[in-house]
């Protein structure tokens, strides 16, 4: 059964321990899910170094992030929406039930497994979006129902490109389920189930395969930009937006891609094909063409949110629902548009202080 590609973010960690972690994270156990280094405000989970936090109340922590430089970042654990885990020594009168030794890869091993644990939803998800990317073109709309075991784990709605999960549902139990045409009117999602768009879970699976999913038509026609995925900013990463931007700037195909980016083939087809199952992409000039206007609008919205989330300190990054470091992610089930991560800026002088004025002799 195929495993996905999980981030994982390092924060404060001093250079050496930091590799260190990231070797033992890159040896991917058999069955288990592979895990890389990733942007921390776009990880899956994040491992932080205690001796890199400051505690400034009860939730509200300061990480100086790199550990050597004077960059910080400000992180409310109320507002915590995925796992994490602190590296020891832990901050004198700080407590946390989640921390592991950086220094044993037994203890490293134990907290990726954790959060393992913790991103099933996102790993089921994951198992769905491989399922529906093999059949979704076979189907060509309807209602399907998804069942294990003679249980309803999963309703797909290819009319109105919605779907629903049963949330206790296990990647296994995908793997082996029974897809099930059914009429129109079986198109209710119980309420106990997670609702997400059906391009969304596609997206899900085609950002964390290591497989080759890219249709074989983009790699010989031209390509255009077709819409900007309708996904929290920070699920895009550079790559995405200088793919966009080009493709805004002008259509083309695969090989003039290549020369017009920089990239290397793997990466641009790999980022192609999550922006073509997320509705982004296509070989079609005339649907090109009438959401162009659209699209150029989303892309301008798009940068500036980008820029929003790497640089506003002040910029609103509490997801609806959002829970602590001890209960299951809410990005699951309901993804803010920006990271919890929030820079710290330096503090503005204040204009009823005077300056102090240069000693004699100097400049």
């Amino acid at each position: 059964m195929e495993q996905p590609v999980l981030r994982l973010g390092l924060l404060g960690f001093p250079d050496g321990a930091a590799q260190r972690v990231l070797s033992w994270a890159a040896h991917a156990q058999p069955g288990w899910p592979q895990w890389c280094e990733s942007d921390p405000h776009r990880a899956d989970a994040w491992m932080i170094f205690g001796g890199s936090v400051d505690v400034l109340g009860r939730d509200a922590l300061v990480v100086r992030h790199p550990l050597a430089s004077d960059a910080r970042l400000t992180l409310n654990r109320a507002e915590v929406d995925r796992p994490l885990a602190f590296a020891s020594p832990l901050p004198e009168g700080f407590a946390s039930a989640e921390f592991f030794e950086a220094d044993s890869e037994k203890s490293v091993r134990q907290r990726l497994q954790r959060f393992e644990a913790w991103l099933r939803p996102l790993r089921t998800q994951f198992a769905l979006g491989a399922q529906l990317v093999e059949r979704v073109a076979k189907y060509k709309g309807g209602i399907v129902h998804i069942t294990h075991d003679n249980k309803l784990i999963a309703v797909i709605d290819l009319d109105r490109w919605k779907a629903g999960i049963h949330i206790p549902a296990r990647p296994v139990d995908l793997a082996m389920a029974e897809w099930i045409r059914r009429p129109a009117l079986a198109n209710d999602i119980p309420s106990s189930f997670i609702r997400l768009p059906v391009h969304q879970i596609m997206w899900t699976y085609a950002v964390r395969t290591l497989r080759d999913v890219l249709p074989a038509r983009y790699r010989e026609q031209t390509i255009y930009l077709r819409r900007i995925p309708p996904m929290p900013p920070r699920w895009f990463d550079d790559v995405h937006l200088l793919i966009m931007r080009e493709l805004m700037i002008r259509p083309g195909k695969l090989g003039e891609l290549l020369e017009r980016t920089g990239l290397v083939p793997d990466v641009l087809a790999h980022h192609l094909a999550s922006l073509y199952f997320a509705g982004g992409v296509t070989t079609d000039a005339d649907s090109a063409r009438r959401a162009e206007p659209k699209a150029r609008r989303a892309l301008v919205a798009l940068h500036l949110d980008q820029s929003v989330l790497h640089n506003d300190p002040h910029a609103s990054g509490a997801p609806n629902g959002a829970v602590s470091e001890f209960g299951a992610p809410s990005s699951i089930l309901r993804d803010s548009q920006h990271s919890p991560l929030r820079p710290v800026s330096p503090p503005a002088p204040d204009p009823t202080v005077p300056m102090p004025l240069p000693e004699r002799g100097e400049d």
